[in-house]
C-alpha cells in the first residue's frame, strides 16, 4: 500500500478506459470513489481529457520520415536541458502509464509538426511547447490537479469524418517471474545446489554444492553463466563462485549475443575467492555487456582486511586481481550492445571516497593496478555508482567513510544515497541533476552507514533494503521505525519525491521474523522478487529460504504475494533475471 501522491497505476488505467467508455459499472464506482480522495488522479484525469480534446481537433498529418531523428536530435541539442532528468521525456515515458505517455507523445508531435520548418533544437514559444516542457511525472506531488471534468464531458464523440488512428499491436507484457533461481535442497547432510527455471521451477542445471546457502546471484547477459555468493559455515567469510549453466538458459533470437567459448564445461564451477562476509558494498556481482565477457567482483582478504577488485574472464576460464590499493570496490560497467568496448567504475573507499572509470581492455596488463593514474574519468566524492540498465541514470553514495574493525569500510558521517543522470561525453563523465534518494530524512549526525540497492530492468524502478542507520530512527511517537532495516523500499526514478516512508512495501508481504537476503526488480517495474530466510534455530537445523514474488499495489489495496518455493524446509533463492531485452530472450 502507498500513501497519497504515490503512483496509482491501476487507477491511471481506469481513467484511460473511462475516456473511451470501456468501464464496467463496478469499475466506474471504484474510480469515482478514488477520485473523491486523490488529487493526483484527478489531475491525471484532467490531463488525459485535455490531451484527447487537443488530439481530437487535429487534422490528419502524416509523420515525416525523419521524425525519430528530429526528436532525438532535439533532445541531444538541449531542448530539455533546463529540466531535471526525471522530468525529461525519456524518463517520463519509461516511468508512467502507457496512456499518459501516449498523450505526452501526441503533444510532442504537435510541437514538432506544427512548424516543420523550425529546427527541433530551438524552443517554440507556444502554449503547447510550454506544456510539454513543464510536464511532471504522475507520481510527483506537484502534478497539477486542475478542474475535474466528468468522463462524459471529456470524451469526444467519434464521427465518420474524423480520421481514426491506426492501431498497432501491443508488445507482449514483461513477465514478472525471475528467469532463474538457485535452490539448495535435499537432506541436511547431503544437499545439492541446482539452477531452477523461474516460471516452472524445473531444474535446468546441477552445479557443485557450496559450503553454505547462496545469498546473491547474477546471470550473465548471454545466459550461459550464473555467479553467486555463499557463506562459509561460521567463519564469517563467504565464497564467490561462478558456474557454467550451458545451453539451458541461453537464447537463440536474432539479437541474442553469441555464447562465449570457454574451457569450462557446462555444469562446472569455478571458485573465485574467499572474502569477509557482511559488507553490502562487496557482496555484489557485475557482468559486462553485451555478452558477459567479464565478471567484476570485490574480495576482502580475511587476514589482512585488504579490499580489491577482481575479474573473471569466461573465455579463458580464469580470474585475476585488478586492483592492489587495498580499499577498492567494483561498481557498474558502462557501454552497450552497439559498442565493442566497455568501461568499469572502480570506487576507492576513503575519508572522502572517489570513483574511477577504467576503459577496456585494461592497458595495465595482467598485473594489479592503482586505478587513479590510468582512469578515463574521475568522480570525486562518489562511491560505487550503480547504473540503470541503459546507463542513463545512476544510484551512488556520498559521505565520509572509515574502516571498521574487521577491515571492511562503512560510512560514518553525513552519508546517504543519491539519484542522478549519468552523462558520458567521450572521456568526460558527469553525474548531473543530483537529488537525494530518501527525500524525507534529515541527514546529520544520524545518517546511513550502508544499504543494499538494485535497479529494475525497466531503468526506472529500484529497490533498497538492509538499511543500516546510525543513531535513532527518525520516527514519531508510536510510529514504525524509519528507516527500517527489515523493510524493503520500492520506488521509481520518475517519481520526483524519491523515496519516503510510504514507499516501504507492506509489512505483511514478508513472513514475520524472516530476514531479507536479496531483492530483484522485475522487468514490469511493478513486481519485486524477494528472497527471505528463516532464522536458524540450531546448528543441526537446515537453513530455509523462500523466493517471494510481490506485486506492488497502491492505495489501501494489499500487495499480492506468491511463494515460488516448491518444497518445504529447503533453501530457495536468490533469483536472477536474464539481462537481455525481452525480444532477445528464448
Amino acid at each position: 500500500m502507498t500513501g497519497p501522491g504515490m503512483r496509482h497505476t491501476e487507477y491511471e488505467e481506469l481513467i484511460s478506459a473511462s475516456l473511451s467508455g470501456e468501464l464496467s459499472a463496478d469499475e466506474r464506482r471504484r474510480l469515482d470513489a478514488h477520485l473523491d480522495t486523490c488529487d493526483a488522479c484527478r489531475g491525471t484525469l484532467a490531463a488525459f481529457a485535455d490531451g484527447r480534446r487537443i488530439v481530437a481537433g487535429l487534422r490528419h498529418v502524416p509523420a515525416p520520415r525523419d521524425l525519430h531523428a528530429r526528436v532525438r536530435g532535439g533532445i541531444e541539442r538541449g531542448r530539455f536541458a533546463t529540466l531535471p532528468w526525471y522530468r525529461r521525456p525519456a524518463v517520463l515515458f519509461a516511468g508512467i502509464g502507457g496512456g499518459l505517455a501516449a498523450v505526452a507523445g501526441a503533444l510532442l508531435a504537435i510541437v514538432l509538426l506544427g512548424d516543420s520548418s523550425a529546427p527541433v533544437g530551438e524552443a517554440t514559444p507556444s502554449p503547447t511547447a510550454t506544456a510539454v516542457a513543464s510536464a511532471t511525472p504522475v507520481a510527483s506531488a506537484s502534478f497539477p490537479a486542475g478542474p475535474t471534468p466528468t468522463p462524459a464531458e471529456s470524451t469526444p464523440v467519434p464521427s465518420a469524418t474524423q480520421p481514426q488512428a491506426t492501431s498497432t499491436p501491443e508488445p507482449e507484457p514483461a513477465s514478472p517471474e525471475p528467469d532463474a533461481y538457485l535452490a539448495l535442497t535435499g537432506p541436511i547432510d547431503n544437499r545439492a545446489l541446482t539452477v531452477r527455471d523461474g516460471p516452472t521451477g524445473e531444474t535446468i542445471a546441477e552445479v557443485d554444492t557450496p559450503p553454505g546457502p547462496p545469498v546473491a546471484a547474477e546471470l550473465s547477459p548471454d545466459g550461459q553463466w550464473i555467479a553467486y555468493i555463499t557463506p562459509v559455515g561460521e567463519k564469517g567469510t563467504h565464497e564467490v563462485r561462478v558456474s557454467r549453466i550451458g545451453e539451458a538458459v541461453a537464447g537463440d533470437g536474432p539479437e541474442a549475443p553469441a555464447p562465449i567459448d570457454s574451457p569450462i564445461e557446462p555444469g562446472e564451477t569455478v571458485l573465485l575467492g574467499e572474502s569477509l562476509a557482511g559488507d553490502p558494498f562487496a557482496e555484489q556481482l557485475f557482468w559486462s555487456s553485451p555478452r558477459g565477457a567479464h565478471l567484476a567482483y570485490t574480495l576482502t582478504d580475511p587476514e589482512s582486511g585488504s579490499t580489491d577488485v577482481w575479474l573473471f574472464e569466461p573465455e579463458i576460464g580464469e580470474f585475476r586481481q585488478l586492483t592492489d590499493v587495498g580499499n577498492a570496490y567494483a561498481a557498474s560497467w558502462t557501454g552497450d550492445d552497439a559498442r565493442a568496448a566497455s568501461s568499469l567504475w572502480v570506487s576507492v573507499a576513503d575519508a572522502r571516497p572517489v570513483s574511477y572509470l577504467h576503459g577496456f581492455p585494461f592497458d595495465a596488463g595482467p598485473e594489479p593496478l592503482d586505478p587513479a593514474p590510468t582512469a578515463l574519468a574521475t568522480a570525486d566524492g562518489v562511491f560505487q555508482p550503480l547504473l540503470s540498465p541503459n546507463g542513463s541514470l545512476a544510484i551512488y553514495w556520498k559521505g565520509a567513510m572509515d574502516r571498521a574493525g574487521d577491515g571492511t569500510w562503512r560510512f560514518v558521517s553525513g552519508a546517504q544515497p543519491y539519484l542522478a543522470e549519468h552523462v558520458r561525453e567521450g572521456d568526460r563523465v558527469v553525474f548531473d541533476d543530483e537529488r537525494r534518494m530518501f527525500s524525507d530524512l534529515s541527514i546529520g549526525r544520524e545518517a546511513f552507514t550502508s544499504a543494499a540497492m538494485a535497479w529494475g530492468e525497466d531503468g526506472d524502478a529500484y529497490a533498497v533494503w538492509n538499511v543500516r542507520w546510525t543513531g535513532e530512527p527518525q520516527s514519531g511517537s508510536g510510529e514504525d521505525p524509519y528507516p527500517d532495516g527489515s523493510r524493503v523500499y520500492f520506488g521509481h526514478a520518475a517519481d520526483a519525491r524519491g523515496l519516503t516512508r510510504a514507499h516501504a512495501i507492506d509489512r505483511d508481504d514478508l513472513p514475520e521474523g524472516w530476514s531479507v537476503i536479496d531483492v530483484k526488480v522485475s522487468p514490469t517495474g511493478e513486481h519485486l522478487v524477494v528472497t527471505v530466510a528463516e532464522p536458524v534455530g540450531g546448528v543441526l537445523d537446515a537453513a530455509r529460504a523462500s523466493v517471494l514474488l510481490i506485486e506492488r499495489n497502491t492505495g489501501n489495496e494489499p500487495d499480492e504475494v506468491s511463494d515460488l518455493r516448491s518444497e518445504p524446509d529447503q533453501w530457495f533463492g536468490p533469483a536472477a533475471f536474464d539481462r537481455r531485452s525481452d525480444g532477445d530472450r528464448p
